[in-house]
């Protein structure tokens, strides 16, 4: 799936476009990133993240059961094949598959993503915002009124979501994840769901000390949803992995709350996490094992199945740790696949 081959009309590098971006502010961060990570990591981040480019294509199917869901801006949207293909890897069969363009990204990607992912739904923002003043702006004018002005990617992703979605549960995914293995927990809470008011399944992170006033992962202040709403946002929430429950996401509710309490005017990329977090906080959520989907600088083993390479040093390891195990992964399946099959001496022992 990952392997080198025939690039696919109309995704070729554009020589032209590589330099230009070779400016001084760009030369200087290669250099800082060569001297903390190393050559491999100039070589798998520039080069050989490319070669996804030239990977098979992935159908993607409307009917199937696994509903994702996804954003890409302009920075993400290559690793964004790796996360959807290292996916399809292990999920058993194919996906349901829609993606939301941020605005910053170019009219080339579309056609990339359309290529690699047969079948894939890439809405178009004039429906999108049609839907919105259908949908949303009679219950939540003012996060309505929000989306229309972009004020947040992640509540962009996260409204689009909600009207885009073709089941009742839907696999809630950020492009900066990578799969190893089958992940069998989120696969069996898409097929049966959690209790009925319950958001959803998420990855979680560590609990930061109690004594921290200000964790830095909600775009409001927490202590006023405390007091005013009796609720303590899960500190160990985390949206980049996630089943959500249609149903179940409020948007009333938080119109309410999101109008009553302060917002830290620097963290829009953190809105559709204090969303989800308070839905989460009333309502309460099923956490994924910290062991198995990888969130913190935790170590990589046999038994990790995800990994959310969250942060400006958890992306390095994006680079340097997961596309490699993706390509490993991948060249043993295709060894697996090209052997001789055993002998049926070897198999009866086996047996």
């Amino acid at each position: 799936m990952f392997g080198a081959g025939a690039r696919s009309p109309g995704i070729q590098p554009n020589p032209s476009s590589i330099l230009k971006k070779l400016n001084l502010p760009v030369l200087k961060k290669g250099v800082r990133l060569l001297h903390q990570h190393g050559i491999p990591l100039l070589i798998e981040r520039f080069i050989r993240r490319r070669d996804i480019l030239s990977s098979a294509p992935v159908p993607c199917d409307p009917g199937s059961a696994l509903d994702v869901h996804m954003q890409v801006c302009h920075r993400d949207w290559l690793n964004a094949l790796w996360t959807l293909k290292s996916l399809r890897a292990h999920c058993g069969g194919d996906f349901s598959l829609t993606v939301y363009l941020d605005f910053n990204v170019g009219p080339d990607v579309r056609s990339i993503f359309e290529t690699h992912f047969p079948g894939v739904r890439i809405p178009l923002h004039e429906w999108l915002d049609e839907q919105v003043r259908l949908k949303l702006t009679p219950i939540a004018p003012t996060l309505a009124a929000l989306w229309r002005a972009h004020h947040s990617p992640t509540l962009y992703k996260m409204v689009n979501a909600w009207i885009c979605a073709r089941n009742p549960r839907l696999l809630y995914l950020d492009p900066d994840v990578l799969f190893f293995a089958v992940p069998t927990e989120l696969l069996a809470f898409i097929e049966t769901g959690g209790a009925e008011k319950v958001l959803g399944l998420f990855n979680c992170t560590k609990l930061p000390p109690a004594d921290l006033a200000d964790c830095g992962a909600f775009s409001v202040n927490e202590s006023e949803v405390t007091r005013k709403y009796g609720l303590e946002l899960p500190r160990d929430f985390n949206a980049g992995i996630g089943v959500i429950q249609h149903n179940n996401i409020d948007w009333p509710f938080l119109e309410q709350v999101l109008a009553a309490i302060r917002w830290t005017p620097d963290r829009t990329l953190l809105l559709d996490q204090t969303c989800l977090a308070l839905l989460a906080a009333r309502d309460g959520w099923e956490r994924l094992d910290r062991k198995r989907y990888l969130l913190d600088d935790g170590a990589f083993s046999s038994e990790t199945v995800a990994a959310h390479y969250f942060g400006s040093n958890r992306r390095d390891a994006f680079y340097v740790e997961g596309i490699p195990h993706v390509r490993r992964q991948n060249r043993s399946q295709k060894d697996t696949a090209a052997a001789p099959p055993a002998p049926a001496t070897a198999i009866k022992s086996a047996s």
